[in-house]
C-alpha cells in the first residue's frame, strides 16, 4: 500500500511540477509579448538578444533566479525552433 501511496505522490508531483512550469514559460511569452517583443519568444531569450545587441537587458537578473546561463540557453532553443519552422514553412 506504501508503493501506491509513493508512486501516485511522485505521478502528482511530476504532473504539477511540468504543469507550473508550462504556466510559467506562457507568462514568460505573455510579458514578452505585451513588452513588443515576438509571439512565442520567451522574455528570457529576447533579453539574451538585447544582451547581444549591447542593449539594455535583464539576463544578469534572470540568470540569478533561474540558473546560470538561463537566458543563453533559451535563446538558443527559440532560435532553433524559429529556424526549423521557416525551413518547414518554405519547403511546403
Amino acid at each position: 500500500m506504501i508503493n501506491v501511496v509513493n508512486k501516485f505522490v511522485q505521478a502528482w508531483t511530476s504532473f504539477t511540477g511540468s504543469y507550473c512550469l508550462r504556466v510559467l514559460i506562457s507568462l514568460s511569452m505573455l510579458l514578452n509579448v505585451v513588452t513588443g517583443g515576438r509571439v512565442h519568444q520567451p522574455f528570457s531569450a529576447r533579453n539574451w538578444q538585447w544582451k547581444k545587441d549591447k542593449k539594455y537587458n535583464l539576463v544578469f537578473l534572470i540568470d540569478l533566479c533561474y540558473g546560470e546561463d538561463h537566458c543563453m540557453h533559451s535563446w538558443i532553443r527559440w532560435t532553433t525552433r524559429q529556424e526549423i519552422v521557416n525551413e518547414l514553412s518554405r519547403n511546403t
